[in-house]
């Protein structure tokens, strides 16, 4: 009989069976956010996207209905998906797939592996891939794609950071540090000349996402640090650490400010404490060039 997986010394059962208790897992929020951008090209002013993060094979009502009116709400242009959709106790993936086929009748839709993906079984993996690719999802995997307006694009890149990179699974040993030559290796340089939107699970990596090129980063990973306190930020992460440096928010990259990233607090239960599920409306603004326009 296989192991029961645990969360730190306790059964994954315990956790899912203690978060019902949790009210803020029944509630939905939708945090606003805007970044300003010279490289944000005119055509791409006030350009809306949606973020969802860590659904881990849950749903909103029937249909995802609550979800849905949810997305709907905030008008975006595009949506963006930054992992962690299912995991291991998703039995079926048919509401998922029914829920991304809603989605992508109404908007175009991107999708990122996070960890749990990348740790399931070939078959398992490639059915899930493969099902999201068929419902109309734009599937990102070390890829990249233009999104166009009128002669004018952005790039949207999906990074699957390998499992090395994360301590998940009661893993002892430190974490490597990502460098922007591994970066490469896998996805390819980023481009120096159209604004560049990188869809990456872990945010911990941010300073070498920021270094890579990228302008904007989406990601999600560590649930908004489960107990959330004002002034210290998320307590506790999937990393086995106390208060991560990243859990909610927008945050600028210390070498390079105008660079920025987006982490959700993500959709799955949990053990919540004023760190209610939502989803991310991230608008994008062109700032003009001084001198010019």
């Amino acid at each position: 009989m296989q192991a029961e997986k645990t969360y730190g010394n306790i059964s994954w059962r315990v956790m899912k069976t203690v978060s019902t208790v949790f009210p803020e897992n029944y509630f939905l929020r939708t945090s606003r956010y805007a970044v300003y951008s010279e490289k944000v090209p005119s055509l791409f002013n006030g350009f809306r996207i949606v973020q969802l993060s860590d659904l881990h094979g849950r749903s909103f009502g029937a249909g995802d209905s609550r979800l849905l009116k949810k997305i709907a709400a905030e008008v975006p242009d595009a949506v963006v998906i930054t992992g962690d959709i299912a995991d291991s106790h998703t039995r079926s993936y048919a509401e998922i797939f029914n829920f991304a086929k809603a989605l992508c009748r109404k908007y175009p839709v991107y999708f990122s592996s996070g960890n749990h993906e990348i740790n399931m079984a070939y078959k398992r993996r490639n059915e899930l891939l493969r099902g999201l690719q068929e419902c109309g999802v734009h599937v990102l995997d070390n890829t990249f794609e233009d999104i166009e307006r009128s002669g004018a694009k952005i790039h949207i890149y999906g990074y699957r950071l390998p499992l090395r990179y994360y301590r998940a699974n009661g893993c002892r040993k430190p974490r490597p540090k990502l460098t922007c030559e591994a970066m490469r290796r896998m996805i390819g340089p980023c481009s120096a000349k159209e604004y560049s939107i990188l869809l990456a699970h872990n945010p911990l990596c941010f300073d070498t996402y920021a270094m890579w090129g990228a302008d904007l980063t989406f990601s999600g990973h560590v649930h908004g640090g489960l107990i959330y306190l004002p002034r210290f930020g998320g307590v506790f992460s999937p990393e086995r650490s106390f208060f991560p440096h990243y859990s909610c928010g927008v945050y600028s990259s210390e070498k390079f400010p105008e660079r920025k990233m987006v982490v959700n607090r993500g959709l799955a239960r949990g053990t919540r404490i004023n760190d209610i599920p939502e989803i991310v409306l991230l608008t994008l603004h062109h700032v003009p060039k001084k001198g010019k326009e």
